[in-house]
């Protein structure tokens, strides 16, 4: 039996097509889920558009068309990004499914008569267009927010701050529940004072899901956007919950670190093991935003590149927990040195060298030892990486073995060897090169797996990395036989 592992995008929001710092979340979820599948688990990985957003109202009324023709158009332009930029989800869920409307209701239902959720006149202001409540601090002087002011009204409060002490103790029991840990330390300042119960309804908007004891009111956009997660584990058979990982933006953590799991509690699920916090990429240093023309589309980016381009650069700039600033130009230069220059190059001195000596024949040999004692290590250090996560080192680490490797041909000099008196020596030289060629490919699959499993076509392997599982594979030494010429594996840009 596989085991099972369920990762999950952030909940994206109907207002645009996804962007590049979009993109970035997708694909760290995408490269851990194949990575998953790489190591013979079973992977549900889920992905989402949010959907309840009084300014969708608004905005449909402003096309002069219903909200749920302007939803479905803003749905299928989200899924077909994600569908371009091969992100490998098994669930594209929206908010305004049935089968989440009728989840909601049942949870809601639960949570309330469990006496967590009580109805109470809010003494703050709603702003429509900041989907939050304002309090008289957050005001202009004469009581205006930026965008629209809302008279105060009753709403449904969930009762979180009656789960104080139990998180508190999970945080304590879990210290590594956020990722990376610095953030969980800032999520875990927000207890150190009384946790402040919050509104889950509002009584004007009539489009959302209705509470199923006061059908007056409908579910504030959070509380029922968070319930997602749940929606698609609602086939118990499968048996994914809870999920293993949540990736977020930092700028939705606090949702997820606290008021998510104090809503699990009072509805009696389990809670996730892991939230994945990312930072933001900026654009000349401003957060990317459609109000000031800074969005870069990562179709038409990897569309002109490609992406391999696209992945490295955002996940090998940068660790995850700062925020950085995207350059096109030294997205490329990385690529021309990993991927073209680095890989390329190896793969194709390896080729040209065996059309030399060993064209269609069957090579093995002993492998050298100098480069075989690094291998159990590099190894090692890979899984720990990506076990934690970790995808900035894990691929740092496999990089740093190509100019390894590049230095051994540079070293052994093969092209000056004569195969009539060297033909031993060469046999050696080429196998412990193929054979390290074959262990990297290996462990980029989950991060560059056309090219990888081309890698393997070039020499004559039939290999399906998630049918045989990666560390099996590893341990599997094998020969090989060149036969045929190949383009380059990355052009240069």
């Amino acid at each position: 039996m596989k085991k099972k592992f369920f990762i999950t995008t952030p909940i994206y929001y109907a207002n645009s097509v996804p962007h590049i710092g979009h993109a970035y979340s997708s694909l760290i979820a995408d490269v851990i889920a194949r990575y998953k599948r790489d190591n013979w688990f079973d992977v549900k990985f889920s992905t989402w558009v949010d959907e309840n957003w009084q300014k969708m109202v608004n905005a449909a009324k402003e096309k002069w068309i219903s909200i749920m023709e302007f939803l479905d158009d803003i749905a299928t332009k989200q899924k077909a990004v994600w569908d371009w930029i091969d992100i490998s989800y098994t669930d594209f869920i929206r908010t305004t499914e049935l089968r989440h409307h009728e989840f909601v209701s049942e949870v809601l239902q639960k949570t309330y008569d469990a006496w967590d959720i009580y109805k109470w006149e809010y003494e703050w202001l709603y702003c429509v267009w900041c989907e939050a409540f304002k309090k008289e601090t957050d005001l202009t002087p004469d009581w205006l927010c930026p965008d629209h002011l809302k008279k105060p009204e009753k709403n449904y409060f969930f009762k979180l701050s009656k789960y104080q002490k139990q998180l508190e103790d999970f945080y304590l029991n879990n210290p590594d529940f956020t990722i990376p840990n610095n953030r969980f330390k800032e999520m875990q300042s927000f207890l150190k004072e009384w946790l402040e119960d919050f509104s889950i309804s509002r009584e004007t908007n009539k489009f959302w899901i209705p509470l199923p004891f006061d059908p007056s009111q409908v579910t504030y956009v959070w509380y029922d956007a968070l319930l997602n997660y749940l929606t698609v584990c609602q086939n118990w058979a499968e048996d994914f919950w809870p999920a293993d990982l949540h990736v977020v933006g930092k700028e939705i953590a606090r949702f997820h670190v606290i008021y998510w799991p104090a809503m699990l509690l009072s509805a009696w699920y389990e809670l996730p093991k892991n939230v994945l916090v990312t930072w933001f990429i900026t654009i000349d240093w401003q957060k990317i935003s459609k109000s000031i023309w800074n969005v870069i589309d990562p179709v038409e980016f990897s569309g002109r590149h490609s992406r391999d381009l696209m992945l490295l650069y955002l996940l090998s700039t940068f660790p995850i927990w700062q925020d950085w600033d995207f350059s096109e130009a030294q997205a490329i230069l990385m690529y021309n040195a990993k991927l073209a220059n680095n890989i390329g190059n190896l793969l194709n001195r390896f080729l040209v060298l065996g059309d030399k000596f060993f064209w269609k024949d069957e090579i093995s040999g002993k492998l050298n030892e100098n480069i075989e004692d690094k291998r159990s290590d590099l190894i090692q250090k890979y899984f720990e990486n990506m076990n934690n996560y970790i995808l900035k080192d894990s691929l740092e680490i496999v990089f740093e073995f190509w100019d390894a490797l590049n230095k051994f041909l540079d070293e052994t000099k093969p092209w000056n060897k004569n195969i009539e008196t060297d033909k031993e020596e060469l046999r050696d030289i080429m196998f412990t090169l193929w054979e390290w060629l074959r262990t990297i490919a290996i462990l980029l699959h989950p991060f560059f797996y056309k090219k990888m499993t081309e890698i393997f076509s070039r020499i004559w392997l039939d290999y399906s990395i998630d049918e045989n599982e990666m560390k099996k594979l590893l341990d599997k030494i094998e020969g090989f036989t060149i036969k045929e010429k190949w383009d380059a594996l990355y052009p240069r840009i």
